[in-house]
């Protein structure tokens, strides 16, 4: 119906107020059906929610949780609390029945925390040892203050001493370390590792600093004891002379000066070590002396493994190192790259090799540049290398050509890895490769070059697509780091 909106009459005007109660009325009627959509919506919303609680729980009984065995569980327990989750024990527990059952199992219990911060150590302690029942015990004790109460507890975990199988130490200042090691002399039965962090201080300008004693005397009733980790700003007076792994980190601050003759001393009075690591920060650069002579040798006769992880000059050191067995030697730089060649690491590196003649079957240099004529020395004199590691570390062509087969340096050669090695082109590693892997004629039995098995190659500016491809048709060829536990991936 139309109107005309000039010339509305009273029943125009009627008509339109019943046409607008009309539509008003199918409106009401359409937001009452809203409503009640609404309403089922949300009952059926409800019911989805309640049904994917359901289905939530019944997937819950198939999951690895609840059908791993307790033995299952109270393995990876284990790793949680090993891994540094002290708590572990009692958040577990809360989980389920089944958690609280696999987590009563002692030896999830047998990494114990003792902390100068607990307000109840020695409750805490005492609950802990009473759940690792007869377990071996991983102890850790972290010291900012010591106190009767830390000490008391201290006397419930030496109490079972006969049961330690580690210890870590972690204390403020070198005096806390040594009170604790002190107390450490009973019998040990089944401790194989310690590891000690603490600093040395001089609270006065005039005062000489603290001395870390009594590791040598404190354990020698330890039989098994072989690995020990010590980081401290000033070296132990002594060792424990049955330990086979070393560990040392000097970090800052060092006190005074430091001859790597004492080191050395050290060193001589530990005849199972068979590896050793040392780290040397370079605050220690102008601090820490090394002889001149070379008449200073340690002779380390079971040594299979040694790193060093220092600044350049540190290097030294291997000089008066005596190794006959040694297998595998890491050098790394723990600064910036020099951008040069490292005479004094060059040098002493070749000194080491002739004079010792070390079985090397693995050589890693980081961050370390050697002199031409000192890398082509140290290839003729490693017979036995079978990997060759070079990170950061340039090495020419013309030195690379020393090892192309078929009667190239290094005979043994079958593993290369090089990173960020930027005067290297590829077209020299395709030749080398491929003159070792080619068939080779043996009839007049002449001696060849081993083939290379495997290769890595990472940010090489020089090796271009191309020589990757050509690698990969002569040998096994990765162009990114695969293991895990990779030195490079570390912080």
């Amino acid at each position: 119906m139309s109107f005309d909106r000039y010339h509305l009459s009273r029943e125009d005007i009627l008509e339109v107020h019943k046409q607008i109660h009309e539509h008003e009325q199918a409106i009401a009627s359409v937001d009452a059906k809203l409503e009640e959509l609404m309403k089922e919506a949300h009952r059926l919303r409800i019911t989805k929610s309640r049904y994917q609680d359901l289905v939530s729980k019944r997937k819950g009984i198939i999951t690895l949780a609840r059908l791993a065995p307790d033995e299952v569980l109270a393995q990876i327990f284990e790793h949680c609390v090993a891994e540094g989750w002290a708590r572990a024990p009692l958040a577990v527990s809360q989980v389920c029945a089944k958690w609280r059952r696999a987590a009563l199992t002692p030896r999830v219990w047998s990494h114990i925390l003792l902390t100068s911060d607990s307000l109840d150590p020695v409750g805490r302690t005492r609950f802990w040892l009473s759940r690792a029942a007869q377990s071996p015990l991983y102890i850790t004790i972290d010291v900012a203050a010591v106190d009767p109460h830390l000490l008391s507890a201290m006397d419930l975990l030496l109490d079972n001493l006969s049961r330690w199988r580690s210890l870590t130490l972690n204390a403020r200042f070198v005096q806390q370390a040594r009170d604790i090691v002190f107390r450490c002399t009973r019998s040990a039965p089944n401790l194989r590792e310690i590891s000690i962090f603490t600093v040395a201080t001089a609270f006065l300008s005039d005062e000489e600093p603290e001395e870390l004693l009594g590791l040598g005397q404190a354990f020698q009733n330890a039989p098994c004891l072989r690995g020990l980790n010590v980081t401290c700003n000033i070296l132990p007076s002594s060792l424990p002379s049955q330990i086979s792994d070393l560990d040392v980190t000097l970090v800052p601050f060092p006190f005074g000066p430091l001859t790597v003759t004492t080191l050395l001393g050290l060193l001589a009075n530990l005849p199972r070590l068979r590896r050793l690591t040392l780290t040397v920060s370079i605050a220690f650069s102008g601090v820490i002396t090394v002889p001149n002579d070379g008449t200073t040798e340690t002779p380390l006769t079971h040594l299979e493994s040694l790193t060093i992880n220092s600044f350049p000059d540190f290097n030294e050191i291997l000089r008066h190192l005596r190794t006959p067995i040694l297998r595998r030697l890491y050098i790394r730089s723990s600064e910036p790259p020099l951008n040069y060649p490292h005479e004094e690491t060059g040098t002493s590196l070749c000194h080491f090799i002739d004079n010792c003649s070390p079985p090397l079957e693995l050589l890693e240099l980081h961050d370390i540049d050697l002199p031409q004529d000192h890398f082509i020395r140290c290839f003729l004199g490693l017979p036995t290398l079978q990997e060759l590691r070079l990170h950061e570390t340039e090495i020419s062509n013309q030195v690379l050509a020393m090892l192309n087969g078929p009667a190239g340096a290094c005979p043994q050669l079958r593993s290369l890895d090089l990173r960020w090695c930027e005067q290297l082109s590829g077209k020299a590693l395709v030749n080398m490769v491929s003159s070792r892997n080619a068939e080779l004629d043996s009839v007049h039995g002449e001696t060849h070059s081993h083939r290379i098995d495997e290769i890595t190659v990472v940010n090489c500016a020089l090796v271009e697509e191309r020589d990757v491809l050509d690698l990969a048709r002569a040998t096994v060829c990765s162009v990114i780091a695969r293991n895990p536990e990779d030195h490079c991936r570390k912080p």
